[in-house]
């Protein structure tokens, strides 16, 4: 059915209009924003999402202020921008604006804070062997300061139980940082119960969403998150070198950065170099200017996700996620993955013992995909299509049968 807007940004046909939030969304409007799906099939979302028709406009709506006004765009344009990406990041997650901030990565979120916790020899930091590695290499960084890093071990290479965090949470704790959704296996988290472990022994409890958010649906009240990051890299369709960072407001007050800069300045633009007053807000935790080029593009992806809702994102990628491992399973291939579809985001593992030729034909066929050791990894989202889904399985059975 047609979309209607309470305030159109880009009049294209067929497209997705800024405002609109559609209980059951209209599918081929949604996938139309994307110019790339007119020449590729693109399951490679958990990697990097695509680049929407809006958010190339709202780069060149950037381009367009910085060539008309220069420096004069930061105080009015520019800044109301990136007050408009907390609100949109907070509405996604159900949190308020003032707990947000706007981060050039996860792992500059991870440093910003650690450093706000006054770690001494003998500390502990928790982490899962699952989770991207960049949280267990700022860990282990923290080691000539005598503070111990421990790594829960998978059994599976799907998931980590929230028993075995448990098991290796201790009073000595002090951050325990896993994701919600696992980057080589598509694994939903039991999160609460992990955050709840990490209360119990005084820790905080910070959870890598990158891989979730967008495609899964959260409540950070719910979760009971301290720190919640993410990014517009991949389901959030921002693109690179913008990543949100929520902050439990009562934790706010308790948590100094030792990394900080002028953007965390409760007066930033008074230039004071005397003393250091932490903004009241999230924002205490950003260091330096961010990228504006990715602020726009980033508002843009999020105005789409949250147009669309997470909770209609979430079937309709079950759905795609669901007819691809069935198909898989019905080829023959051994699969990585969830036991159950209640778990399973839409990362989905093909063991292959030598993914990266495979994943360099189908590219030949303009069917992109990725891998990782020992896997061919694809990743359907909202903009996919039941044909994708088949074309590429077709594809892949030809291609490793020969």
């Amino acid at each position: 059915m047609p979309l209607t807007a309470c305030a159109l940004r880009i009049q294209l046909p067929h497209t997705l209009n800024e405002g609109t939030f559609m209980a059951t969304p209209d599918w081929d409007s949604a996938r139309a924003q994307f110019p790339t799906l007119q020449k590729k099939i693109y399951l490679n979302s958990c990697s990097l999402g695509l680049l929407s028709r809006r958010s190339r406009d709202a780069l060149n709506k950037y381009m367009d202020l910085w060539e008309e006004k220069g420096a004069a765009a930061w105080y009015v344009e520019w800044f109301a921008e990136m007050e408009d990406l907390r609100e949109q990041f907070a509405r996604l997650i159900n949190a308020s604006a003032d707990e947000i901030a706007i981060m050039p990565s996860i792992s500059a979120s991870l440093a910003a804070i650690s450093s706000s916790i006054d770690l001494q020899e003998g500390d502990q930091l928790v982490t899962g062997e699952l989770d991207f590695p960049t949280v267990a290499h700022g860990f282990h960084a923290k080691a000539r300061s005598g503070v111990e890093t421990t790594v829960v071990r998978s059994d599976d290479r799907v998931m980590v139980s929230p028993e075995q965090f448990e098991q290796a949470i201790s009073e000595r704790t002090r951050l325990v940082a896993t994701s919600r959704v696992y980057f080589t296996s598509g694994y939903i988290q039991d999160i609460s119960t992990i955050c709840d472990a990490a209360h119990n022994a005084g820790a905080i409890a910070f959870v890598d969403d990158y891989q979730a958010t967008g495609q899964v649906p959260i409540d950070v009240q719910e979760v009971e998150a301290d720190v919640l990051v993410s990014g517009g890299l991949k389901w959030l369709l921002g693109g690179p070198g913008i990543t949100y960072m929520y902050v439990r407001r009562d934790l706010i007050p308790e948590l100094e950065p030792s990394i900080t800069g002028w953007f965390g300045h409760r007066d930033q633009f008074a230039f004071n170099p005397h003393e250091m007053v932490y903004k009241d807000s999230a924002g205490r935790f950003e260091t330096g200017t961010p990228s504006v080029s990715a602020m726009y593009t980033g508002a843009e992806g999020l105005r789409i996700v949250n147009e669309l809702g997470a909770d209609a994102i979430r079937q309709r990628t079950s759905e795609l996620t669901s007819r691809l491992v069935s198909s898989l399973r019905e080829r023959g291939f051994d699969l990585r993955v969830p036991p159950d579809d209640e778990h399973h985001a839409s990362i989905t593992m093909i063991e292959l013992d030598n993914p990266g030729p495979v994943v360099d034909r189908l590219a030949e066929r303009d069917i992109i995909v990725d891998f990782r050791p020992g896997a061919l990894r694809a990743s359907p989202y909202f903009y996919n299509t039941q044909e994708d889904i088949d074309i590429f399985v077709d594809a892949l059975t030809e291609l490793t049968r020969k």
